[in-house]
């Protein structure tokens, strides 16, 4: 006979898959719950063709983003073991509906290369990377860990959330990126929890990169490994790494549709610029902040110039997201310009336009 999997369970429902690639749904009292120590089976067997190896059931927050109504309590997600994954809404009474589906492997495949170019070679003994965990999120996104072992008894890990309009992961976090960053060891972006009840999305960013940062080595393997790189890395290389890893970090805050988290980033991508003393990007942020339109043809030669300093979607992520430009410009950017005296003259004028509008 077969043998169970995997398992899930919430309030009022218990899933069981099998080896046979069979799924098993049962329910227990309404009022009681399971202190009832009653159980009947809900649904016949669900039947996917391949052995069941992951099942998780949440996603029980209200749903803000535009991807689905917000019609049901919870989702689940069923692997098999082929690599493909099903997301269902769980109906009280109806039984699960397919949102979605599609398959874990591209991830899993990505990593595996990105190890084998990191380690210049590919071999039979190279280690396979294994699914750490998939869940849905109180937002209602399906996130995925995927953990490659490496050669110092440690693993990297690698954070993905599925986008269901492109059908395609986004790599929102991994531990072997951005190192030499100097925010590479900020765990937390996160709000007060007063503004993040404003925001079900708020979190999902940080959250994801505590929970790879924290899994993928221990904290003399990652001193190490930074002295290492430090070796060979100047100040300016490292300026460019940590401008790099704000503009991630911003680009991942814009998919999440995480307002909050973007303006944390957006205010330490200001602070990075200000430490360069850039004022070409400065200039060229706060222009892009307050225009609302990113593809103006008619750019004089010092935009166009600095243009290449500073990524233009932040524009379209501004108006994404619903922020006030003005109130992103005067809180967040024009403070940290102040801290720096060389910008004086730059900032009086950033500041004079800004009481102008």
């Amino acid at each position: 006979g077969s043998r169970a999997t995997a398992l899930a369970a919430d309030r009022g429902m218990l899933v069981v898959g099998t080896s046979d690639g069979a799924l098993y749904l049962y329910g227990t009292s309404p009022t009681l719950g399971w202190s009832s120590c009653r159980v009947y089976r809900a649904s016949p067997p669900l039947v996917f063709g391949s052995p069941v190896v992951e099942i998780h059931i949440g996603g029980g927050g209200a749903r803000t983003d535009r991807l689905r109504p917000a019609r049901h309590r919870s989702e689940m997600v069923v692997v098999t073991s082929d690599g493909n994954f099903y997301v269902y809404s769980m109906r009280a009474g109806l039984g699960p509906k397919l949102n979605y589906k599609g398959s874990v492997v591209p991830a899993m495949q990505h990593t595996y290369m990105s190890a084998a170019d990191h380690h210049h070679h590919r071999s039979a003994s190279m280690q396979q990377p294994k699914m750490a965990r998939i869940q849905m999120t109180d937002s209602h996104r399906l996130l995925l860990i995927v953990a490659m072992p490496t050669k110092s008894s440690g693993r990297s890990l690698r954070g993905f959330v599925y986008d269901c309009d492109i059908e395609l992961w986004m790599r929102i976090s991994d531990s072997n990126n951005f190192v030499l960053s100097d925010y590479y060891s900020l765990l937390s972006s996160s709000p007060p929890a007063m503004e993040a009840e404003r925001d079900s999305n708020v979190g999902i960013l940080a959250k994801m990169d505590r929970f790879v940062k924290c899994g993928a080595a221990s904290a003399k393997q990652m001193y190490q490994r930074v002295a290492t790189s430090e070796c060979g890395a100047s100040g300016g290389s490292r300026n460019v790494v940590t401008r790099s890893h704000c503009e991630d970090r911003l680009a991942c805050s814009i998919a999440l549709g995480s307002a909050l988290e973007f303006q944390t980033w957006l205010r330490f991508y200001a602070r990075c610029l200000v430490s360069a003393g850039d004022c070409d990007a400065l200039r060229f942020l706060v222009d892009i902040l307050l225009s609302g339109d990113d593809n103006n043809d008619e750019e004089d030669q010092d935009s166009t110039r600095s243009s290449k300093h500073v990524p233009r979607f932040l524009s379209a992520g501004v108006k994404t997201l619903g922020l006030d430009r003005t109130v992103l410009a005067r809180d967040l950017v024009l403070p940290e310009m102040s801290k720096n005296r060389l910008l004086q003259r730059l900032t009086n004028e950033i500041s004079m336009e800004l009481d102008s509008l």
